[in-house]
């Protein structure tokens, strides 16, 4: 009768760890699964936050486009848009809502003379849709001699002055609306009524990043 063979200490070792190994290689496998869909996670919102402000300057664009060739209702059919869907959008709102307002005045009758600091910026935002660039331009340093703080006013002053190709004084009130709030660096680069300036260099100077 043949005798059982026990086995020998090479092969036992070699299968108490064949078990440990196999358990290690595949938690590594389930851990970098998980941290590639913790990854794909991370990066949605992000993708989605640039896709929705991609969408949101785009209508902002398609407004002021239609405000400069007279069309003021699909111009405030825009506007609306990006208040409603895009109110997280905050650079945007405050110019998309005065806009807003031009569009609805311009499309009905004339009003009197501005006197509060709101009917000033308002009528100087028409002036300047109308191309009436002194008019707009008396109106905005009223405003701005009562309101030397705001950037608005500052910035709307630029405007003015690029629209008259006075690179040098759309400069000075640029870099000044910047420095009350540098979120008009941005506005400048994509705002159509500097295009007149755009490649100056007093404008170049005054949105680059120090």
């Amino acid at each position: 009768m043949a005798k059982q063979r026990r086995p020998t200490t090479r092969a036992a070792a070699s299968k108490s760890g064949a078990g440990p190994k196999r358990q290690a290689a595949a938690a590594g496998a389930v851990k970098r699964a998980a941290d590639r869909r913790r990854s794909r996670k991370a990066a949605a919102p992000v993708v989605k936050i640039r896709e929705a402000y991609a969408r949101a300057v785009g209508l902002y664009e398609k407004g002021l486009k239609a405000m400069q060739r007279r069309h003021f209702d699909t111009a405030a059919t825009a506007f609306s848009q990006l208040l409603e869907r895009f109110p997280e959008e905050r650079e945007l709102l405050d110019r998309a809502r005065l806009y807003l307002k031009v569009c609805e005045r311009e499309s009905g009758p004339a009003e009197k003379a501005p006197r509060t600091m709101d009917e000033r910026l308002l009528a100087a935002t028409l002036a300047l849709n109308r191309r009436d660039v002194e008019g707009a331009l008396a109106l905005l340093r009223s405003a701005a001699a009562s309101h030397p703080g705001d950037d608005y006013i500052q910035y709307m002053l630029a405007l003015g002055h690029a629209l008259s190709n006075d690179a040098d004084s759309a400069a000075k009130h640029l870099r000044r609306a910047i420095e009350l709030n540098p979120e008009n660096r941005l506005q400048a680069r994509q705002e159509p009524d500097f295009d007149a300036i755009r490649r100056a260099r007093p404008f170049l100077d005054a949105i680059a990043v120090k």
